[in-house]
């Protein structure tokens, strides 16, 4: 260890130690931080302190630092520090200085308090924890300190049946297996505050005769002055078995196909060899497969193996092993006296695998190749290694145009991938803008849709730029494109006159599921000169239907900020429209499909009856997508729709002629009796 050398009278301390130096380097942790931070102390030895503070306490530690040195014993303060794995824990802070071997440094002794940090119901953050908690796999309960049950969330019903109104109030042990309540009761009494024990424990169902074994934590908080109770977390142990025996099965097993792995193919077919015969193996490759994840992209590769996989799977054949090795590479083994069965199952796999596979309503054309090795007295090893030089030799001297795609579509795709990389860099990738229109004919908001200005084939679409993003690893800096300059565009509209007219923009879910999105995303509004109250974030109702704390969180902190959030597509996860009542969003755009649907669909026109009744009652912002025609107008408006976007009133158009062509939209005034 690097720094300074271990403290034994403060190296086992049950809270974690650190030791930093007069320039903030920390040079020494002990055993119970590098544990509960999950740190390296390679990593973290010689690392200034500060910067594993989270920037919204940096302030607060900096000044902290700057003072500890004028007392015996600083002020507590609580920080949030950096794991190892990135993570944030809620930390209570006290700082002293000491010698250390033999050099004076602030020593700070700290206390992990995320969860009570976490359990914190200030009044701004009910709704998410309320959220939270209803959405959570495992059951939280919350005990009084006299043992009564306070509440509990969903999973408690969901797994064990109880009516969470009728549960609050009842003493905690009386849902305990009579023979299990002795042992829980005194692991409970002995525990210490802020401590906690696991143990296994039967508990009653809603039935009243049925009793489910399970695991779970104890906690006592008993001494925080915001909870003061217990919280016992736990699930189902048969879920937790479920869980090993799915470690077990990957251990054998390929997680992308469900075949058997190289090990499992290993020890299955020794175990074959062990009864004895002769021993038949195939190897199996999809022709070009490089090729279609080029020219179609990975995600489509990824379906044509599993679809390969499938139809291997399929196969019913006396003492077969089917296996993936990897990549592309099939390898399948059957016990025979004789070579011929392997021959026919080579004919068998050539007539059922190499079919064309359908994705997304797009057929793509495979084929495979096979090479087969047979011995009467097998050696496993030796079986491989023929197979695979006789794959060699086929793939050696194979057609090279096999597999019915062309080196022509191959090079093309290539070339758009390049062209792709090549207009970012030029500019060509950027936002066109599409109004968003009121029932009195005022344009109150704009999209942001991406497009291509190519030099050559003029304004493309999103269905040009995003499925080669994707492919090109490309669609994080297309995203990060568009939204620069949607945000310059705002602050453009704003020095144009027009700073009440909103930016809407799209993110992606994936991105504001990062913890430091909404600090990252503040930064770029005073970057470009946007104000955040111009702003409307656009989430995809589908990635909504079960967000995780930390976009919640984000959302929560946008919005504190002046941003709106909206709800985009909304319609297609029907599911989840009770989920209105828990989102911390301001609106919702109906989907496109049941606008053109009104009047024609009767499904349609009731689900969007529902939706506007819906944001209506909840005070929501409603925007029809879509809207091409006057009748789908005047229909939306009589339900009570108040805002409006579609090629009725303009398609989406660069910055600068939209500028100009904001005074000529001229909407005609809608009224309900219209």
């Amino acid at each position: 260890m690097s720094g300074v050398r271990p403290v034994p009278e403060i190296d086992h301390l049950g809270d974690p130690v650190i030791a930093v130096d007069a320039n903030g380097l920390i040079q020494y942790v002990n055993t119970t931080a590098t544990a509960t931070m999950a740190w390296s102390e390679r990593d973290v030895l010689g690392l200034s302190v500060l910067e594993l503070v989270h920037p919204d306490d940096l302030n607060l530690a900096i000044a902290s630092l700057g003072t500890v040195g004028d007392k015996s014993v600083g002020d507590l303060i609580a920080v949030r520090v950096r794991t190892g794995t990135s993570e944030w824990k809620s930390l209570e802070v006290r700082g002293a200085q000491h010698l250390v071997d033999g050099e004076p440094m602030t020593v700070m002794i700290c206390r992990d308090t995320t969860f009570r940090h976490r359990l914190d119901l200030d009044q701004g953050e009910v709704a998410v924890l309320r959220a939270v908690m209803a959405n959570m796999h495992g059951m939280i309960a919350i005990v009084n300190a006299d043992g009564r049950v306070r509440s509990i969330n969903g999973a408690v019903t969901r797994i064990l049946g109880h009516d969470p109104e009728v549960l609050p109030g009842q003493g905690f042990l009386r849902f305990v297996h009579p023979d299990d309540r002795a042992q829980v009761f005194d692991i409970v009494s002995n525990l210490g505050s802020y401590d906690s024990a696991a143990l296994d424990a039967r508990f009653l169902t809603a039935g009243g005769d049925d009793f489910v074994t399970c695991e779970f934590t104890v906690n006592n908080l008993t001494d925080d002055p915001t909870l003061g109770g217990f919280v016992v977390s736990g699930q189902v142990a048969a879920a937790l078995s479920d869980a090993r025996e799915r470690v077990d099965f990957l251990a054998d097993h390929d997680s992308r196909t469900g075949l058997l792995n190289r090990d499992g193919f290993m020890k299955s077919a020794r175990e074959l060899m062990r009864a004895g015969g002769g021993l038949g193996l195939m190897v199996i490759d999809v022709v070009q497969f490089r090729s279609i994840n080029e020219l179609y992209g990975e995600r489509v590769g990824d379906r044509v193996l599993a679809a390969v996989a499938d139809r291997i799977d399929l196969i019913r054949w006396p003492d077969l092993i089917t296996a993936r090795f990897g990549g592309d590479e099939f390898v399948l083994a059957v016990r025979s006296s004789s070579d011929s069965a392997i021959e026919m199952l080579r004919e068998r796999v050539r007539r059922e695998v190499a079919q064309a596979v359908l994705v997304d309503d797009q057929e793509i054309n495979i084929g495979v190749r096979t090479a087969t090795a047979f011995e009467p007295q097998p050696r496993l090893e030796s079986l491989l290694a023929s197979a695979s030089n006789e794959l060699m030799r086929v793939k050696r001297n194979a057609d090279p145009e096999t597999g019915g795609i062309s080196f022509d579509a191959i090079n093309e795709r290539r070339q758009q991938l390049d062209q792709l990389r090549a207009a970012l860099d030029a500019g060509e990738i950027q936002p066109f803008f599409q109004p968003i229109v009121s029932a009195d004919g005022t344009v109150t908001a704009v999209e942001a849709l991406v497009r291509w200005v190519h030099p050559v084939r003029g304004v493309l679409g999103v269905g040009e730029i995003l499925p080669l993003a994707q492919m090109a690893g490309l669609m994080g800096a297309v995203d990060d494109r568009v939204l620069e300059q949607s945000l310059a565009f705002a602050a453009q509209l704003d020095l144009a006159g027009f700073g009440y007219i909103e930016v809407h923009v799209n993110v992606d879910p994936k991105v504001i599921s990062q913890a430091s999105f909404a600090t990252k995303f503040l930064e770029k509004c005073a970057e470009f000169g946007a104000n955040s109250a111009q702003i409307v974030i656009e989430l995809t109702e589908t990635d909504l239907l079960a967000p995780g704390a930390t976009s919640l969180n984000n959302m929560q902190d946008l919005r504190r900020a002046g941003i709106h959030v909206s709800i985009d597509d909304f319609g297609t996860g029907y599911s989840s429209l009770s989920h209105l009542l828990e989102l911390p969003v301001d609106g919702v755009k109906i989907d496109r499909r049941f606008v053109a649907g009104i009047d024609v669909d009767p499904a349609a026109t009731n689900l969007t009856t529902a939706i506007l009744g819906l944001s209506e009652s909840l005070q929501l912002g409603c925007v029809a997508e879509g809207v091409e025609q006057p009748y789908q107008l005047e229909r939306l408006a009589s339900l009570g729709c108040n805002a409006f976007q579609g090629w009725l009133f303009a398609p989406a158009v660069a910055p600068d002629e939209l500028i100009e062509l904001l005074p000529r939209i001229d909407a005609v005034p809608v009224t309900a009796d219209a």
